[in-house]
């Protein structure tokens, strides 16, 4: 009976959602400008007219199961049929300069968005400005000349209406005729709003426009001079955040799809979005990544930092094809290293990674060593070592460390290493940019100063003499973890990212604080109250939101734990015909196309059986086990590709806190 009573809650609640989408979909709104007229749809009206879109883009495996359990459309997908529906929109040429339409969140991941189509009888350039509430927090894009334009729209405020204007411009790049009107959006989510304390503004900042791009108490988000937010995501991911990419793109880390380890539960999904919300391509990383992403070049493969899970965790440097995110390359750290520190499950705890195309060579800070490497990329050879001598004295290791020239401040727990153009190129010379923490929780040494202080320090290093020496340094508050500093050469101006200060200012966790390189003196100064990962320039490539998606079918790649078919012995040891029901309401299951998701509390589940009709199938989560208490009590979803499995049918049963459970799942794979 209770089981009948939840799944007509269920249907219910469907219905109530499908009626209220429908409903949502029939508002429009219509202002009047210079003689034309502006329509205004919601994301409602997108999502009802793009469902009938998605069998052009679905991946031929979508559909293979038919099951009970719930089902979750794959956000690469249904980008792929918003964005068509849009861009058929702007084809039917119903929408022109003089009757526009225009969709705040079409795509339903960035609220403070829209997405303006119209078209023209002449090709025309189009300018177009985002009214701020002051001259410099104004949002100004242009865009090359076409019949068809489709506009994206940034830097809304939140709460209220942003008046936007839309100019033409001829081949002079005069303007020709201009439409201004109002969009309105939503008010911010209540952890987003006063979270940012101007302390000090500079009308001449190197950056209008701040990326707060990770945390575990904040979405990502961008704040302008003022402090006004004026972009975030709905949606939460991994505590890494978000990393920017070339062409206006950044890689985000599933919240709550994670690979069980030894320490922290790191992401096994990842999307490669845009800042209007669509999603391009899907990648899995089995064993979860973490920490860190660049690109290796621009818009070429993905770096970011992964786990062997040979008893350790944070310990691999991956390389993942961009096309099909699987795994080109990569470097096991506890291959390159001595012994001497590879003591605990997560030693050298990877926390950024960048590369050198020139050298073929991988910058690498490892925060739990307190030290940075400099990586043969081909040859799989650490070229130097750069830490404090006295914590690799004696080891094997020591022959590698570069040589400190006169007295180096050195760095503990450091984070966010890269190389920096901080004057004309000399050959064999690198400075390096340093966030050093100056922290030893992790891996305390007896020889730390126990300064209050955390740096940003810039290092000159001499590959050819292997030696380093300090070319800059810049105090700041005291910055236990996290963070990260930019350097813009442009300006010449410093921005220290400290997200998580101890003891809190202000009660801020955060501050963006920018110096003037030379002078050393304070510009600029923001405090965000919930902290975050790292921050950055907000640098969105508005002429690539302009272009539509690239059809894509093939949007789900990389690797995942799969089902193993298990001997017929081994199978017939299970007990399945007296296997009790999962009462544990923690344990709950989605799908996506063939992705199966079982969320759990941290190692609850040892295993997953799928029992059909032509034998039994075996997901093993027993290869890891928890020995960090931080972690314990982490919930999130393991998930396992069903891609592989014979056409069968199939009885879903988990092996929870050690006993067989029947699930009452079921799947048919039907092609």
């Amino acid at each position: 009976m209770g089981s009948l009573v939840k799944k007509l809650k269920r249907e219910i609640k469907r219905r109530k959602r499908e009626f209220e989408n429908a409903r949502d979909a029939r508002v429009k709104k219509t202002y009047r400008s210079n003689g034309g007229t502006i329509t205004v749809r919601p994301e409602a009206w997108v999502i009802r007219g793009s469902e009938a879109y998605e069998e052009v883009f679905r991946r031929e495996q979508a559909d293979s199961f038919k099951t009970n359990i719930k089902t979750k459309k794959m956000y690469s997908l249904v980008s792929q049929a918003k964005d068509w529906f849009l861009e058929l929109q702007l084809r039917s040429e119903k929408y022109t300069f003089n009757n526009m339409l225009a969709v705040v969140n079409p795509f339903g991941e960035a609220p403070l968005t829209a997405l303006v189509l119209f078209t023209t009888l002449m090709d025309y350039g189009v300018r177009v400005t985002v009214e701020g509430d002051t001259e410099d927090t104004s949002f100004i894009s242009e865009y090359p000349p076409a019949k068809r334009h489709r506009i994206p729209i940034l830097g809304l405020y939140p709460g209220r209406s942003t008046d936007v204007v839309i100019e033409l411009l001829d081949e002079n790049g005069q303007v020709c005729d201009n439409r201004r009107f109002p969009l309105i959006t939503e008010s911010l989510p209540e952890d987003l709003k006063d979270i940012i304390t101007v302390k000090k503004k500079n009308d001449q900042a190197a950056f209008k426009n701040i990326l707060i791009a990770g945390g575990i108490d904040i979405k990502p988000c961008v704040f302008d001079k003022e402090g006004q937010i004026r972009y975030y995501l709905r949606r939460k991911p991994k505590g890494y955040g978000i990393f920017p990419l070339s062409k206006g793109r950044f890689l985000f880390m599933e919240r709550e799809i994670s690979a069980p380890s030894f320490t922290n539960p790191h992401s096994v999904q990842m999307y490669d979005m845009d800042y209007l919300g669509r999603v391009g391509k899907t990648y899995l990383v089995k064993n979860g990544a973490h920490h860190t992403v660049e690109e290796k070049t621009p818009g070429g493969n993905i770096l970011t930092a992964g786990n062997s899970l040979e008893e350790h965790s944070e310990d691999l440097i991956l390389e993942l094809n961009r096309e099909n995110g699987e795994i080109v390359h990569q470097i096991k750290l506890g291959d390159l290293f001595d012994e001497t520190y590879q003591d605990m499950m997560d030693w050298a705890h990877i926390n950024s990674a960048s590369y050198d195309e020139e050298q073929d060579s991988m910058l690498v800070s490892m925060r739990n060593i307190h030290s940075v490497a400099s990586f043969d990329w081909n040859l799989d050879e650490i070229r130097w070592l750069f830490a404090d001598p006295r914590f690799w004295e004696g080891t094997k290791m020591a022959d590698k460390l570069l040589k400190p020239v006169g007295e180096v401040p050195w760095f503990y727990q450091q984070h966010a290493v890269f190389e920096v153009e901080l004057e004309e190129k000399r050959q064999d010379i690198k400075h390096i940019m340093v966030f050093d923490n100056h922290w030893h929780k992790r891996r305390k040494v007896k020889f730390f100063d126990k300064d209050k202080l955390s740096y940003i320090s810039f290092y000159e290093i001499n590959e050819k003499e292997k030696t380093v020496k300090l070319y800059k340094r810049f105090s700041c508050p005291k910055s236990k973890i996290r963070s990260n500093a930019i350097f813009d050469k442009d300006t010449r101006h410093l921005y220290a990212m400290a997200g998580s200060l101890v003891p809190e200012i202000e009660g801020s966790l955060g501050l963006v604080r920018e110096y003037d390189f030379d002078s050393m003196e304070v510009l600029s100064e923001y405090y965000v109250k919930p902290g975050f990962f790292r921050a950055h320039e907000f640098l969105p490539d508005m002429v690539s939101l302009s272009k539509t998606l690239v059809k894509n079918t093939d949007y789900l790649g990389g690797d995942l734990k799969r089902p193993q078919r298990l001997a017929e012995d081994e199978a017939e040891g299970l007990d399945f015909q007296d296997a009790p029901g999962v009462k544990d309401s923690s344990v709950f299951y989605r799908m996506q196309e063939d992705l199966l998701y079982i969320h759990e509390m941290d190692h609850a589940i040892g295993a997953v059986y799928l029992r059909g009709n032509e034998g039994v199938w075996k997901v093993d989560f027993s290869d890891t086990w928890q020995t960090m208490k931080t972690f314990e009590e982490a919930d999130y979803r393991i998930a396992m590709w069903l891609d592989q499995l014979p056409l069968d049918q199939y009885e879903l049963y988990i092996l929870l806190h050690g006993e067989l459970q029947n699930t009452g799942k079921k799947l048919t794979k039907q092609k």
